[in-house]
């Protein structure tokens, strides 16, 4: 009698558990890939957008847990987040340990500034100062190269990066395009693009192998997802 009880509990648990599926975020991602209020609650943004969409297709609800970055891969390998969309699989090791949807959001990484005559730079090899950049991020190797060169400024975010350098104290940062030129539509100020060169990437999804949903299922509405855009 006590093992039924104990196995009834057990299959409620999983029941439950699995009529909401948990997407990672961090303040990391920045908006226009998130909107967070003060206690850094996801409120909007293409995540939450996504997150939302696809509750909504496989018909359960959808939690967004905010996650330091450093931690993303550990919690969805032991299956605490199902899923994060804003990784690479070229960008983690043990890449096999998880289930992969490619593409599903594309941006790129290029250097940008206030200078009107940094602007004027047309070559990597002619940047003499310190280059911002997010703390723990790897980039293209022609970047890696000019960072070894020049030195970098670590911060925690793009709005890190955007606040030290509206306040003078670099001179150039790396980072997403998307992000960087979402927060200057309609402002006085311009920021802008430092030599051509531009690092194209796509961004994935990272999917638990634990998650308690029909794969392809899942899959079928990202998919979706992707081509209504």
């Amino acid at each position: 009698m006590n093992y039924l009880i104990i196995l009834s509990i057990l299959l409620i648990n999983f029941s439950a558990s699995a009529t909401v599926i948990n997407f990672g975020y961090g303040v990391h991602n920045s908006s226009p890939y998130i909107l967070t209020d003060k206690e850094s609650n996801a409120t909007g943004g293409l995540l939450y957008e996504l997150a939302e969409f696809v509750g909504k297709e496989m018909g359960v609800g959808f939690k967004m847990i905010n996650t330091p970055r450093t931690r993303l891969e550990d919690l969805v390998r032991s299956g605490t987040i199902d899923i994060y969309c804003n990784s690479n699989r070229n960008w983690i090791d043990g890449a096999e340990d998880f289930y992969w949807y490619s593409g599903i959001f594309v941006d790129e990484n290029l250097l940008y500034t206030f200078s009107e005559d940094l602007r004027k730079i047309k070559d990597l090899q002619d940047i003499k100062v310190k280059v911002g950049t997010i703390n723990g991020f790897s980039y293209h190797p022609r970047i890696e190269k000019l960072l070894k060169r020049v030195g970098r400024n670590e911060l925690k975010s793009h709005e890190k990066l955007l606040r030290f350098l509206e306040l003078d104290r670099g001179e150039i940062i790396y980072g997403s395009k998307k992000i960087i030129e979402s927060q200057y539509i309609g402002k006085t100020r311009k920021i802008y693009p430092v030599t051509d060169f531009r690092d194209r990437l796509k961004y994935d999804c990272i999917i638990s192998k634990k998650i308690k949903f029909n794969k392809d299922k899942l899959f079928k509405a990202l998919e979706k997802y992707k081509l209504r855009k």
